[in-house]
């Protein structure tokens, strides 16, 4: 599995009930193409919107995004960069 970048751009803001409508457009089909849904990002001003995939390849999202009829601007591979996570010591 790889990591994917998904961008949107939105005329108009983004509402809570269209951020929904989209999200039950896709699910049924990045399940079908065998992409995940990690996270997503939306600007401020909500006509913008940044969703992290994994899938087993770009192709697999892009699929999914048009078979939902959801317009998205590019899709991309990405290399993920994180903070490590501290693990908590037991009490001596």
């Amino acid at each position: 599995m790889v990591h994917l970048i998904v961008e949107q751009t939105f005329d108009a803001p983004l509402t809570d009930e269209e951020h929904g409508d989209l999200g039950q457009k896709l699910d049924r089909c990045l399940d079908a193409y065998g992409a995940r849904w990690m996270r997503s990002y939306i600007a401020t001003d909500r006509r913008r919107m940044v969703c992290e995939f994994e899938a087993p390849d770009a192709e697999a999202v892009r699929s999914s995004y048009r078979s939902a009829g959801v317009s998205f601007d590019r899709v991309w591979t990405a290399e993920l960069y994180a903070r490590a996570e501290k693990t908590a010591e037991a009490p001596a």
